[in-house]
This record gives C-alpha cells, sequence and structure tokens, in this order.
C-alpha cells in the first residue's frame, strides 16, 4: 500500500480521522472459516482500519461495508481489483497533488479556518501544513 501524504498521520485529530474512516470504509467479509476467532477479515481501505486502530480508543466502532465472503481462491484477486480500482480511480499525479492540496486548504483558511484547527493543530498555517505535507510552500 502506498504511504500517507502526511508525515505523521497521528497528528490528525480523532475527529478528522473518523471522518477519513466515514468516506473510506474498510471493505470487510465475515470469517465463517477461520479458526483464530476473528469475526471479519479485511480485505480493501486497509489503510482507514489501521488508522482506526492506531489513532482510536479500542471501544470505538467504526462503519465498515461488509461484502459476501469470496471463494478462497478468489480472496486475491478480489483483493487486488479493489485496490486496483482505487488507486487508479482516486490518485493524483505527484505534480497535481501539491496544488490541489494547498487549494483545499486555501478554500478552507478562507471559509472556517477553525475547521482547520479542528483537524490538526499543524494546519493552522500554511508554513506549518506545508511542512507536514512535504509540500515546498514558494512552488505551490
Amino acid at each position: 500500500a502506498r504511504s500517507s501524504l502526511l508525515r505523521d498521520v497521528q497528528c490528525m485529530s480523532q475527529e478528522a480521522i473518523k471522518i477519513y474512516i466515514l468516506q473510506h470504509p474498510p471493505v470487510v467479509y465475515e470469517n465463517k472459516r477461520g479458526k483464530d476467532g476473528t469475526p471479519l477479515v479485511c480485505i480493501a481501505n486497509l489503510f482507514p482500519l489501521y488508522l482506526a486502530q492506531r489513532c482510536l480508543s479500542g471501544s470505538e466502532k467504526i462503519r465498515v461495508t461488509l461484502v459476501e465472503a469470496p471463494l478462497s481462491k478468489n480472496t486475491e484477486p478480489l483483493a487486488l481489483s479493489l485496490a486496483l480500482s482505487a488507486e487508479t480511480c482516486h490518485a493524483l499525479s505527484p505534480k497535481d497533488l501539491s496544488p490541489y492540496i494547498m487549494s483545499l486548504w486555501e478554500c478552507l483558511a478562507s471559509s472556517d479556518p477553525q475547521a482547520l484547527i479542528s483537524l490538526s493543530e499543524n494546519f493552522n498555517s500554511k508554513t506549518s501544513f506545508c511542512e507536514a505535507l512535504n509540500i515546498n510552500r514558494r512552488v505551490v
């Protein structure tokens, strides 16, 4: 899986993590054959699950997308198909990413600066935002 744009995803607030997971719920299927007692197996959108495990308390519940359990021989092809379709539909080229992200930051900064801080304290200024995302603020 590709890494996060942020240098430290844990700088995001719990509210921001929950918003992200709501938009990209882990895709799971019921583990009827599992011997380890795990009731669900995540097959796509692994990063939101990783964030939930690292950044939210163990008692927090998150929304998931439940799909029909694939035949064991079809599990890997299904997971790869889901990953490929997500990456090709949502990914931006590196040359387009920085201007797009900065445009979002600038629009939110002008309409509701407090919303930026509610996402992450690192988003309170253009300089700290660019540092958190490793963007050269002079280029965008």
